[in-house]
């Protein structure tokens, strides 16, 4: 019977790109049993399971047992993200529709979910993933059969890093110091009642100027030329979202800024706002900058933007990523 189990499992979810594993079947014996992020007491508690619920136990970690996340166990993640059920770049799973909100890991780029519900600001609840592991307490759950330590609760072997070569030639060829010979000094006595003639003084020399130098600090240029040279994060953010960078015009929007709450793309979290023929504000477009304190302090003010704007798939609204920053009356 659990090799047929096994079977229909791995045939259910081969097609997601994360294979489901049997474990042993537990049975929920507390009224009402929290199910949590983590093996801990103080972690999120993310689902409740009634009495009698069947649950599929991978191992113990401390007190806990850790199973597959149940078919009510809510994940969350930005719908912007998916596209024909399957995911375009790697994006966090959440315990609720809140980019603060607590989160299970990562759902890497090409899986697929089935979305079970999509919300007007931009969250989309999937299926739980197979591969998703959860946590309830052992003295609440009753296993038909011993449970093996999970992999989670076994600790890492650390490794000792090897030493670079480098720092392995220096310690063979580093030998201590000979001094030079001294030349023997000459020890004549002196005549009786005749003082001693002060020693000379020792002169001391200094190094030469290019020794004693301090090292110079990068030029101008070059500190420009480095920081040019780093990746801007910002277009990395907006390419997971589909833009294509290639493709932008030049804008300038007017309207009143505010910060977009429960937003669920990290790099667009402001919009400009502007007044239609009845009076009421609606979406100019969404606004973004490497400089996120300007935006901020922006917010609930007029202002009037400039720079580039980009199309993003499926968005009605373009994102503009802004070069300047005006405050109007």
């Amino acid at each position: 019977m659990k090799s047929e189990l096994k079977a229909l499992l791995f045939a259910a979810f081969c097609g997601t790109g994360l294979i489901a594993t049997a474990g042993t079947e537990g049975t929920v014996t507390a009224d009402l049993l929290n199910v949590r992020l983590k093996p801990e007491l103080k972690s999120v508690v993310v689902a409740k399971l009634p009495h009698g619920t069947k649950v599929d136990i991978l191992g113990t970690v401390g007190d806990f047992y850790e199973i597959s996340a149940p078919d009510r166990t809510p994940v969350y993640v930005s719908a912007v993200y998916l596209r024909d059920g399957k995911v375009l770049s790697p994006v966090k799973m959440r315990t609720a529709m809140d980019r603060h909100a607590a989160a299970y890991g990562l759902l890497p780029a090409g899986t697929k979910v089935k979305v079970l519900l999509e919300t007007p600001l931009g969250w989309a609840k999937i299926e739980p993933p197979a591969s998703l592991k959860v946590y309830t307490a052992k003295n609440y759950v009753k296993a038909a059969e011993p449970v093996k330590e999970s992999e989670a609760a076994k600790p890492a072997e650390a490794e000792k890093p090897a030493a670079p070569e480098a720092a392995k030639a220096v310690a063979v060829d580093v030998r201590p110091l000979e001094k030079a010979p001294e030349a023997p000094a000459e020890v004549k006595a002196a005549p009786a009642g005749e003082k001693k003639a002060p020693a000379a003084p020792v002169e001391v020399k200094k190094a030469p100027e290019a020794v004693r130098a301090p090292v110079e600090a990068p030029k101008e240029a070059e500190k420009a030329a480095e920081k040019a040279a780093e990746p801007d994060q910002l277009d990395e953010q907006l390419k997971k979202l589909g833009v294509d960078l290639s493709k932008s015009t030049e804008i300038t929007a007017a309207g009143y800024m505010v910060e977009i709450p429960n937003t669920t793309v990290e790099a667009v979290k402001y919009a400009v706002m502007k007044l239609d023929a009845k009076g009421q504000y609606v979406k100019s477009c969404f606004v973004c900058s490497s400089d996120a304190a300007l935006l901020k302090s922006a917010v609930e003010r007029n202002v009037k933007v400039t720079g580039r704007a980009y199309s993003v798939p499926t968005w009605k609204t373009p994102v503009v990523k802004v070069t300047a920053l005006e405050l109007t009356k």
